[in-house]
């Protein structure tokens, strides 16, 4: 079946790629660009920024829809090159990464659960409209990008996959029948440097054009370890993209990418936020005396770490898209193709410790997928309209040491078991004893979708949409076991499961023009994640091992505006979103590994501004906030927090990773000089409130609120060709939680809350040459 889905979507990439090229082999007429789309960071006459939000190429400001969009020269002029630096700039966005496999994205409190194997995302991530089906796969910097969109609410009824939470659409920078080049060296403290190239240009004049991007970024680690004497949450990321663009006949256009990327640091490691109480409860109690019986007694530490094992995280992704768009006359006809791997080899400490307990933590990654997309879009006019089809298939792959017991191990079960029973007999663990899991899954998806607008009046527009989806996963997960393991911990299982999806998704919204520059819209959408699947560890009696799937009824209101011959671009959303059967991993009290779950029903209402002001040709104000608050509407049979047993009621209580207030300001601020030159400041604040860590919403998983600055200055010369700039990045040092978690040693109870720190102060310099 595997096999047949594969062949089925190879067919019909080829299929895809043989139609397109038949009118071109047909065609005599000279070769010229069939559609000129505008770029966004110059946006079309009068700096307007231009988006893809619905497939088609539109201003932002005609949108109905909550959306956010950075240009790539923004990005570039602020330093940003990674999905938090795109966080600190958009209200309501959450990027979460505990490390690059269990990484994922929220939008409005909803998508941070976990990277499971067995669970699709909420929140869509597309590179050049191609869907990539692990969040991990979104880690790679963002280099020459041309727009970063972040769609709010779900997204069905235009993209390939279902995002029941929203869509963050990057589109890079494409080919240019002129020639051009950019070259940018950065510098900075602890280690800091990246380097960026980018040239285009082209192959054959009007008929074949290029681009090659390259990138290289290193900074030393910002956590010392002070047992290995190797730093901890280094940074290392090189990659590269090359493009060809072929405009073979005047109502054609051809676009092939390949890219490869890859990551080698220490990245991810944690610092303890606090030990817990030994008078919480008999087993923390028993924990932190073994754990003192070996000579190690836990303490807060935000400075340092005492793992005893290195941490290493390898990633590696490459892929390949072809584009082809063709116009029809009637309409223009759009085949996206894709394929893309992705491998995650890491090595990681598991115990937190300086103790060699469990000595470490793999999970050998291998994920292949394979798309086709096919759209269809009618021309301009009263009536327009869409449709399309979507193909992907998925298969993913593990190999799991989930525990490797190491020289410690029979000492410290032994002390925790007499500390309760003094008769317990002792425990004999080989050191590097293993106990292992391998997990093979495959997800296969079709869907069909339409979205239509009618335009009632010149003011008044109808839209409507609606999608159906049909999704098969399956899985098996077998474990087994090398030497002598902590038997304990290493639950045989043995899962072969599968689960079949059918849904139908829909919008309806209507839009008026209240005038020329402002735009008043309502909505109404539902939204859909598939099922999901237990695969990553023994879960306890009762538990299933297939998850229901999510779905998601979203209301919005929102009002966009220009006023004062544009200066003033104020929009302003107002949202409500119901979701049912929140998908998340459940981290148990008990030392047992963790599991996933359907943690109940959630709320999440809100409200979202997104304003800029042009106070003067020289001084423009930029600022974004969200209020959101995001519940458990019902979860009366919820796990409790640490210290506490049985069943706890968390109906009401706040959804975890789902901060109630986000803000982030921007001063930008240059002057024209008579010589040339152009110099430059920007100011940028970022404020997140306190929120929690982890989905029991226990009081010692509370992140604390921060606000981080930023400040830049420079200025640009020889007619804006080259670009020095200094800047400090967290300028008052902040120290600050971006997630938090239990430590423990599994088989026994977890004895502090750790987390992984933001970037500690950073100052530097970049030089960028544009020819």
């Amino acid at each position: 079946m595997h096999i047949s889905h594969r062949r089925a979507l190879l067919l019909s990439c080829a299929a895809g790629m043989a139609m397109f090229a038949a009118p071109a082999l047909a065609s005599n007429t000279d070769p010229v660009p069939a559609v000129a789309e505008t770029d966004a960071a110059e946006g079309a006459e009068g700096g307007e920024i231009i988006v893809t939000a619905r497939r088609q190429s539109e201003r932002a400001q005609d949108v109905p829809i909550a959306l956010s969009v950075l240009t790539g020269a923004s990005l570039e002029r602020t330093g940003g090159y990674t999905l938090t630096d795109v966080q600190f700039q958009t209200p309501s966005l959450t990027a979460y990464n505990s490390n690059p496999r269990n990484s994922s994205i929220g939008i409005r409190g909803i998508g941070v659960s976990s990277a499971s194997d067995g669970l699709d995302t909420s929140v869509g991530v597309y590179i050049d409209n191609v869907y990539l089906g692990r969040p991990g796969m979104a880690l790679s910097d963002l280099i020459d990008v041309d727009r970063v969109e972040v769609l709010r609410g779900p997204q069905g009824t235009l993209f390939g996959r279902n995002n029941s939470a929203g869509v963050l659409n990057i589109t890079t920078r494409k080919p240019e029948f002129s020639f051009g080049s950019t070259a940018e060296l950065s510098a900075g403290n602890y280690g800091y440097n990246q380097e960026r190239v980018s040239v285009t240009g082209p192959l054959i004049d009007g008929l074949l054009a290029f681009r090659v991007t390259g990138f290289n970024t290193h900074r030393n680690g910002v956590l010392d370890n002070i047992k290995t004497g190797l730093d901890a949450n280094s940074v290392g990321r090189a990659g590269g993209r090359i493009q060809l663009l072929a405009t073979p006949a005047s109502n054609l256009t051809l676009r092939l990418i390949a890219d490869y990327s890859m990551e080698d640091d220490s990245c991810c490691v944690s610092a303890t936020k606090l030990v817990l109480p030994a008078s919480l409860s008999a087993t923390t109690g028993r924990t932190l005396q073994a754990l003192a019986a070996l000579g190690y007694t836990p303490a807060r530490s935000l400075d340092f770490t005492r793992n005893n094992s290195p941490q290493n995280m390898k990633t590696d992704q490459k892929g390949v898209s072809f584009q082809a768009d063709w116009d029809l006359g009637f309409a223009s006809l759009t085949s996206i193709s894709a394929w893309r791997y992705w491998h995650f080899s890491p090595l990681q400490d598991s115990d937190g410790t300086p103790l060699d307990v469990i000595q470490v933590n793999v999970a050998q990654t291998k994920d292949d997928q394979y798309s086709q997309e096919v759209r269809l879009a009618s021309r301009p006019g009263r009536f327009t309209w869409q449709v399309g089809a979507y193909l992907f298939h998925q298969r993913l792959k593990d190999h799991f040491i989930l525990n490797q017991f190491g020289t410690d191990a029979s000492n410290f079960y032994t002390t925790y078991a007499r500390l309760a029973n003094p008769a317990a007999p002792a425990v004999t663990i080989a050191p590097g004893s293993q106990y292992l899991d391998d997990v093979d899954t495959t997800v296969d998806s079709v869907a069909a979708f339409a979205q239509a607008n009618f335009a009632v009046t010149d003011r008044l527009t109808l839209t409507g949409g609606i999608r159906y989806t049909h999704d098969k996963r399956s899985g098996t997960s077998d474990t087994s076991t090398v030497g002598t393991p902590y038997v304990p911990t290493s639950i045989p299982f043995h899962y072969d499961v599968s689960v079949t999806d059918d849904n139908v998704s829909y919008l309806a919204s209507i839009s008026y023009k209240l005038a020329t520059d402002v735009l008043a819209y309502a909505s109404y959408s539902t939204g859909y994640k598939g099922s999901g699947l237990n695969l990553n560890a023994a879960v306890s009696a009762g538990t299933p091992l297939v998850l229901a799937p999510e779905k998601v009824r979203n209301w919005e209101l929102g009002l966009k505006s220009q006023l004062f011959d544009r200066r003033l671009t104020l929009n302003l959303s107002a949202f409500s979103t119901d979701l049912s059967g929140l998908q998340a991993n459940i981290v148990p009290t008990n030392g047992n590994r963790s599991y996933l779950a359907n943690v109940g029903d959630v709320r999440s209402r809100g409200v979202e501004v997104d304003a800029s002001l042009l106070a003067t040709d020289n001084l423009t104000l930029s600022a974004n906030g969200s209020y959101n608050r995001a519940i458990y509407k019902s979860y009366a049979n919820a796990p409790c927090p640490v210290g506490i047993t049985g069943v706890c009621d968390l109906t009401g209580k706040p959804l975890f990773q789902a901060p109630k207030w986000v803000g982030n300001a921007t001063i930008d601020y240059h002057v024209e000089l008579a010589n040339g030159l152009r110099p430059y400041a920007l100011a940028q604040i970022s404020y997140r409130s306190s929120t929690f860590g982890t989905a029991d919403a226990g009081p010692y998983s509370r992140i604390d609120g921060y606000a981080l600055a930023n400040f830049r200055i420079g200025t640009a010369f020889a007619k804006g060709r080259y670009d020095l700039s200094a800047w400090i990045s967290n300028a008052f040092d902040k120290k600050y939680f971006q997630n938090l978690s239990t430590t423990a040693i599994v088989g026994t109870s977890p004895f502090a809350y750790a987390g992984q720190l933001g970037t500690p102060r950073t100052i530097g310099a970049t030089l960028r040459a544009s020819f």
